[in-house]
């Protein structure tokens, strides 16, 4: 059913008043102004009716693109009707909400809308619902209509290029990570010369070897020591509909991920989904993106208890990565105190505080988030412990947030 507008109570006790003046004054044309007015409303009421049937929307998106770029998105739509449609409004929330406006259209005829707009929202963004509205020829009703339009895009977290992450070099207690003294294996670095063994492959024999001692020789090849990461995501909590604090959180794994597998570094990602831990291991580089493309908050698990439940899982890890926003749930003696049984399993944690304060949606909801006191006291914590800490700030820079030396060192 269509929507009245205000003026349609205006047209009604416009033709209500005309009719009164003309029957009391015997003017005939009072009554015919009435008329029209009367008119005018009940046929502005039932004509925008007709002018959203028969309009067809087709969308035209990338499918796929980054958190904060911009795209183009086209809306083709099309007149299936026989008669002509007038003012058309159409809503299309794909992406990012945005509203064009055809002011006339043939029978049979079409146009194409383009539209410029940001992805601001993080995640998979499926078939969504197009609304088509008309209010012409007289203004008086709104009607819309709801049109299921196919088409996915999917916005993954701002990645940034991180050069110099001091925290994926060599870690401080190599004996628990990598042995110092180099050991025999299949990596690239060459070893020495040995005589053959069972199971050798007959790719690796020495021929000038094996002819000056008549007996068959192959060339011996240091273990390869691939270094590992683990990220950790806090899906505790989010508030907001675009740059959230956890789209922060899911950019700094992102990036430091990519930074890590450009390296030749094994990366894990972790966050809770649905009251138990999730993990993506070894995973190429767009699948780790779609993976925090997908996360979604109210995971059902704190930080804490999930940092407690790792520790089995990371035996062999160098390093574990802590995104998460210092929400009310990440009291510092409890994320602290997790962190450092963390500690007695691998030998670095990073934690990257993302100061849920600094966001202007979080703001005006009064989440439940630490104050800037209480953050300083979770830094001061963590470090504490031999977390090294990192602050980053809503729109802050994460190559310097990432790249320059830690707030506390690691132990």
């Amino acid at each position: 059913m269509p929507r009245l507008r205000p003026r349609t109570a205006g047209l009604a006790f416009g033709a209500l008043l005309l009719f009164g003046i003309g029957t009391s004054v015997q003017a005939g044309w009072l009554l015919v102004l009435s008329s029209c007015l009367l008119g005018t409303a009940i046929a502005g009421a039932f004509l925008p009716l007709a002018m959203v049937r028969g309009v067809e929307v087709e969308r035209r998106s990338p499918t796929e693109t980054f958190q904060g770029d911009r795209v183009g998105i086209d809306l083709a739509v099309t007149n299936a009707s026989r008669g002509t449609r007038l003012g058309l409004l159409v809503e299309d929330p794909h992406v990012t909400p945005a509203v064009v406006f055809v002011p006339r259209l043939a029978p049979g005829g079409s146009v194409i809308l383009s539209t410029e707009r940001i992805a601001a929202r993080r995640g998979v963004h499926a078939s969504t619902v197009v609304v088509v509205s008309s209010s012409a020829p007289f203004g008086v009703a709104v009607r819309r209509r709801r049109l299921e339009v196919p088409g996915g895009t999917v916005v993954y977290p701002t990645l940034v290029r991180l050069d110099d992450l001091p925290f994926l070099g060599a870690s401080p207690t190599a004996e628990r990570a990598i042995h110092s003294a180099p050991r025999r294996g299949g990596g690239p670095d060459y070893l020495g010369i040995r005589e053959h063994r069972w199971g050798d492959s007959m790719r690796h024999v020495h021929w000038p070897s094996t002819a000056r001692t008549g007996e068959l020789m192959v060339r011996e090849f240091e273990r390869e020591e691939t270094r590992r990461l683990a990220v950790v995501i806090d899906t505790s909590a989010d508030v907001g509909a675009s740059f959230t604090p956890l789209d922060a959180c899911c950019s700094v794994a992102a990036s430091v991920a990519f930074a890590a597998s450009g390296r030749a570094q094994g990366v894990r990602l972790i966050a809770a989904a649905e009251g138990e831990p999730r993990s993506l291991v070894r995973a190429a580089p767009d699948a780790m993106l779609r993976w925090l493309a997908e996360l979604r908050p109210f995971g059902g698990v704190a930080l804490p208890e999930l940092l407690g439940e790792l520790g089995s899982e990371l035996h062999g890890t160098e390093t574990v990565l802590v995104a998460l926003p210092t929400w009310r749930s990440n009291a510092p003696d409890a994320v602290a105190a997790a962190v450092d049984e963390l500690l007695a399993v691998v030998p670095a944690v990073v934690a990257v505080l993302v100061e849920v304060q600094t966001f202007e949606d979080v703001s005006k909801r009064r989440s439940p988030f630490l104050a800037r006191e209480e953050v300083d006291t979770l830094a001061d914590e963590l470090v504490g412990v031999g977390a090294d800490v990192r602050r980053l700030a809503s729109g802050g820079d994460l190559t310097e947030t990432l790249g320059r030396r830690p707030v506390g060192a690691i132990r």
